[in-house]
């Protein structure tokens, strides 16, 4: 018997909110966390969850502005090091603000300090493994013994 020849299939893929939201960031650039689950028509905590899994996998990166993360591809984004004077490579922490930066632009943006520790505790998750990395980076270049790097961290940690 001869085998059945069967039509291909039509080239339908199946899609979902993440993949949406991908195309919505590739095509934006930047957009706020809080529009996208507007165009995605579904709450915020469920996007921002979304969100959370492709910043942790280095596909979105997520800045502030002021107190809202707006996120964009990773490889588009501040991770890249470009060319400074001199050839030295500036880091992409300097998109990053410290901890009083950004206690004073949620001030002026009259947020409550309340909603502000959980905004910053936020930004810390987010970034953690960005400033840990710029954190390590500097101080190896400066001769730091691994284990007193180590100990360093835990103190700066302390402080964040």
């Amino acid at each position: 018997m001869p085998p059945i020849n069967m039509p291909p299939p039509d080239d339908v893929m199946l899609r979902t909110v993440a993949d949406e939201l991908l195309d919505m960031v590739k095509k934006s650039k930047k957009l706020s966390v809080e529009e996208a689950a507007k165009q995605l028509k579904m709450p915020l905590a469920t996007v921002q969850a979304i969100v959370d899994f492709f910043v942790e996998e280095r596909v979105f990166g997520i800045e502030y502005k002021f107190t809202t993360p707006h996120i964009y591809l990773y490889k588009d984004g501040v991770k890249e090091t470009v060319k400074g004077a001199k050839g030295k490579e500036k880091s992409f922490t300097k998109e990053l603000i410290s901890k009083e930066q950004f206690y004073q632009k949620a001030k002026e943006n009259h947020i409550p300090y309340e909603y502000i520790e959980s905004l910053w505790s936020r930004y810390l998750r987010q970034n953690f493994t960005y400033i840990k990395e710029e954190f390590w980076r500097k101080a190896r270049e400066k001769g730091v013994s691994e284990e007193k790097i180590e100990k360093l961290w835990s103190k700066y940690l302390s402080y964040l």
